[in-house]
């Protein structure tokens, strides 16, 4: 039996209204997990771009690609391997900040390579893109001072080199 792991699936279609819709249908019936999706214009602008993350074997990844190529609106499904991806996910965190501790977090995001978006009297708000661990990281730290909001994008993936 082969090993359950994250994947990330590129998933060009039509974009056409509920096209999201129909593909995490299709995955809800079959009991595949979807755990993230992000999804958006492309180029060509009539097409739709959607990065799924699911957690799956192998057999399962290949049945999940011919099941969205069944889809009618469905161009194109491709599994990213691993060394050949640059994934990214965007986080917003507002975290409290009065102001003594405020240079602390600044710091700290600075080291992270976030942005400060915006600071209340007791609060701030950063924003960090990276890889999932590198948020995750964040936030356990900034749990020291007080998590008010998280709001997460869901990764996004795109292959490296000229190739899609």
């Amino acid at each position: 039996m082969s090993k359950v792991q994250q994947h990330q699936v590129l998933v060009i279609t039509k974009n056409k209204p509920g096209i999201g819709a129909r593909i995490l249908s299709l995955f809800n019936r079959r009991g595949y997990s979807v755990t993230q999706m992000t999804s958006g214009i492309s180029i060509p602008s009539h097409h739709a771009r959607i990065t799924l993350t699911v957690e799956t074997d192998e057999v399962q990844l290949d049945q999940i690609q011919k099941q969205i190529y069944k889809l009618v609106d469905a161009i194109k499904v491709k599994v990213f391997s691993p060394e050949q991806v640059v994934r990214r996910e965007l986080m917003l965190i507002k975290v409290k900040a009065d102001v003594s501790v405020r240079p602390q977090i600044i710091q700290l995001a600075d080291v992270y390579r976030g942005s400060v978006l915006d600071v209340g009297p007791n609060s701030i708000m950063i924003e960090i893109t990276g890889e999932t661990q590198k948020l995750d990281a964040f936030i356990e730290i900034m749990k020291e001072y007080g998590i008010l909001e998280i709001a997460k994008t869901g990764c996004t993936a795109m292959s490296r080199g000229e190739k899609m």
